[in-house]
């Protein structure tokens, strides 16, 4: 990663945590970096694209160090144990990012940013679920998704509690070992009482399977421009293409605007296919 690229992701996960997603403007970040408003478009083609970039990053990360102690530990219990602690210690060194999410809804940005969380949900359920099954065997399967619900609420409830609650720090090692001790206590009373579900364990299977979103503006752009290197010679199509680049790429796209250049490309045959694919995508009928 080149050294601006890390200083706009630094710069905006900060900004992001303090001000929101909604309220902070390319111009804050570049601001805060310390660079031209124009370089930014060099690394990103949207504050969405980089809101997408810092939470693909983070994650992918996070997995990387949860997979690096699957060979290290043979007893489950302890693997999962030490998971538990890498994952509490990464997301309070980058609090920044817990914060982003729950100040506010970024599912309302767009349907990629929407795809990416409904992807860390579901890394989120199989983590836990592999580990569960590894620890009890077919015995809990009846109630894995009642396990998981719980098992993760007091993850994310005491995550929660400290990002928000600057003073209170806490051994994560202890913290993780104090979540097996009590998923032990759950799943033993679980499995102790019979009782039904409260989630049937069929449900599982829609979380870890749920449908992509359609592509990005900026992708159905791009192959606009694919089948458009013809005929480039056109005036009309060229600015066209130019003025809807344009508007995809702003904080606020004017859809009028939008509405009008997909108009001009509509003309062309061969486009239409992705005209109304960007249509579809801005709900311009």
């Amino acid at each position: 990663m080149k050294e601006k690229e890390r200083l706009i992701i630094e710069a905006a996960m900060k900004l992001f945590a303090r001000k929101g997603v909604s309220s902070t403007s390319i111009q804050d970040i570049t601001n805060a970096c310390g660079i031209p408003k124009g370089s930014f478009y060099f690394y990103f083609k949207s504050k969405d694209e980089l809101l997408i970039k810092l939470l693909e990053q983070f994650f992918n990360h996070l997995k990387e160090k949860t997979k690096q102690i699957e060979t290290v530990y043979d007893d489950p219990k302890k693997r999962f144990m030490k998971q538990l602690s890498v994952q509490l210690k990464e997301i309070l060194e980058h609090k920044e990012i817990f914060i982003t999410q729950m100040h506010e809804n970024l599912k309302e940005h767009n349907q990629k940013i929407e795809a990416l969380l409904q992807d860390i949900r579901s890394d989120f359920f199989h983590f836990f679920t592999t580990n569960l099954k590894k620890i009890y065997g077919r015995a809990i399967d009846k109630y894995i998704v009642d396990a998981n619900i719980i098992i993760q609420g007091i993850f994310f409830s005491f995550i929660q509690f400290l990002v928000l609650e600057n003073g209170v720090r806490v051994d994560e090692e202890k913290l993780a070992k104090y979540i097996l001790q009590t998923t032990d206590d759950l799943i033993k009373g679980m499995l102790a009482k019979q009782e039904d579900p409260i989630i049937p364990a069929d449900t599982l299977n829609k979380i870890l399977d749920h449908p992509q979103p359609p592509d990005h503006p900026l992708d159905i752009l791009k192959k606009i421009k694919d089948i458009s290197r013809p005929i480039l010679h056109d005036e009309q199509l060229t600015i066209s293409i130019e003025v809807l680049e344009a508007e995809i790429m702003a904080e606020q796209p004017r859809i009028p605007v939008i509405k009008g250049m997909l108009a001009n490309l509509y003309e062309y045959p061969e486009l239409r296919y992705f005209v109304n694919q960007m249509a579809d995508y801005f709900q311009i009928k």
